[in-house]
């Protein structure tokens, strides 16, 4: 399926993407697996899963487009980047083709945590074109699709507490007071259902009993903090990025909270949309909390239209499966699996019994954009 009108004709329906697990720093899978309805496994460090990805994942010894999301086989078995090389427009919309070329503006992964994430924080835009060439930063926002029994309880990391510096921090890191790391930061106990926004440059990490599905900005760079953890090495260059410890603990925001603030600039309150006998609408994250994407959740008893869009979308079925209906077509979107709605799509109606699925809206800064 590879020449234009074929190709054309796939952009008018949901592209559905193949498995694409990769390995990180931290140890899970087992609950992702059983979410995603695979073979069972084992707990590893093959814990997290691109679910709908422009750029793929930035990893040690792979090659620029690692983790890049293909098609499923019946949808002709194609990368996503391919695709929007040839029809960014029709896949993207004219104005995100526009604000971010060639790429999506929303992405989308899950992963799975048997332990805590490294210590971390992801740039702002500023710092992505200062020093990476990158238009876009990377906030992202965490759903919490599944949890586990850990000691302690399920729970993140996120937002430095009031008592810390700019010069107490950057001491921690050099020293690698991994303690003392962690103690900078607010740990927020969650539980199934909630969703949590990080905006860029804050520090962070996922902890210890989560299945969490996150959708983010487009862009993978990550500033680490720690040396060695879960019985990995973190080498300087997975640290900083190329850059030097002192420009890498730069970027982060050494905004302070007290526990209030935290819980109000991160821990996101739902909000019911449009309720009608086969479906209830909610928002997850709007333009009130943050300028760069929006999460939308559908819970579906029947059918729901999905309203038109001159931009893309992504989806993820998060509790049941989905039935995808447009263009004289079906397909089912599987629990745990995601899809990228491109914005020429059409009279898109999703289907399910008791089934939820998660819309991510990419927004562009400081523009006038219906939801």
């Amino acid at each position: 399926m590879t020449d234009e009108r074929s190709i054309k004709e796939l952009l008018r329906f949901p592209l559905l993407f193949q498995d694409n697990r990769i390995t990180r720093f931290y140890i899970g899978g087992s609950v992702m697996n059983q979410w995603r309805r695979m073979e069972e496994a084992e707990d590893s460090h093959r814990c997290e899963e691109l679910l709908a990805t422009s750029i793929g994942a930035i990893s040690k010894g792979e090659k620029a487009g690692f983790g890049v999301s293909r098609t499923i086989d019946s949808q002709g078995g194609l990368l996503l980047s391919d695709i929007l090389a040839r029809y960014p427009k029709e896949v993207l919309g004219e104005k995100f083709e526009r604000y971010n070329p060639g790429q999506l503006s929303v992405l989308a992964r899950a992963g799975d945590t048997k332990v805590r994430l490294v210590m971390q924080c992801h740039l702002r835009r500023a710092d992505a074109r200062k020093y990476f060439g990158m238009p876009m930063g990377k906030t992202e926002a965490w759903y919490i699709a599944r949890t586990r029994e850990v000691p302690g309880g399920p729970c993140v990391y996120a937002g430095f507490r009031p008592h810390v510096t700019e010069e107490r921090w950057r001491d921690l890191v050099r020293v690698q007071d991994t303690g003392g790391m962690l103690a900078c930061l607010h740990r927020i106990p969650v539980r199934q259902g909630q969703t949590i926004l990080i905006p860029a440059g804050m520090p962070h990490c996922v902890g210890p009993g989560c299945l969490f599905v996150e959708f983010h900005e487009c862009n993978d760079v990550t500033i680490r903090v720690e040396k060695d953890i879960n019985g990995m090495h973190v080498s300087d260059e997975e640290m900083y990025c190329g850059l030097s410890e002192e420009d890498g603990l730069g970027l982060f925001d050494y905004t302070t909270y007290t526990e209030e603030e935290i819980y109000k600039k991160s821990v996101m309150e739902e909000k019911v949309l449009c309720e009608e006998k086969e479906y209830l609408v909610s928002r997850l994250i709007g333009k009130e909390e943050n300028d760069s994407f929006g999460v939308d959740k559908i819970v579906l008893n029947g059918s729901c239209a999905l309203p038109d869009r001159p931009y893309h979308r992504v989806l993820v079925a998060l509790d049941g499966d989905v039935m995808l209906e447009a263009d004289g077509r079906r397909a089912t979107l599987v629990q745990g699996h995601g899809a990228l709605v491109p914005a020429c799509v059409r009279g898109l109606s999703l289907r399910g019994e008791d089934a939820t699925a998660a819309v991510g809206i990419p927004f562009i800064p400081d523009a006038q954009q219906t939801i």
